[in-house]
């Protein structure tokens, strides 16, 4: 499914235009030329609650109905236990409109979702 990004992907502010894949329940994949993202749906290993900013839902155009999901970027390793999670910036995909967006998360208001959290904590 090719998405157009709304907000950027921190870092990689030029990609306009990405690709999403599913690989199972708890890997999905973002790419675009020569840059390729593995996403994970956080909800899968702990309990993730996030209130989406209401500048976001526009930028999203998230309207009643519409199928949202939310991923965090993994950096993988070897073995996967050494890999890390950014829980406080989620990519926020809505695939009813074929749009997504990454979102920093307030740290005051998620003081337990963090930039680089060891997965072998939720493994």
């Amino acid at each position: 499914m090719n998405l157009k990004v709304v907000s950027p992907i921190f870092g990689f502010e030029d990609i306009k235009e990405i690709e999403f894949e599913k690989v199972d329940d708890f890997f999905s994949s973002l790419s675009s030329n020569d840059i390729s993202f593995t996403i994970l749906d956080p909800r899968k290993v702990r309990d993730y609650q996030i209130e989406i900013p209401s500048s976001y839902e526009a930028l999203l155009d998230i309207q009643d109905g519409d199928e949202i999901d939310f991923y965090v970027i993994m950096i993988l390793q070897n073995p996967i236990e050494n890999s890390f999670v950014n829980f406080a910036a989620p990519i926020i995909i809505n695939k009813t409109k074929n749009r997504l967006a990454q979102v920093a998360l307030d740290e005051h208001k998620y003081p337990n979702y963090a930039l680089s959290e060891s997965i072998s904590n939720y493994l």
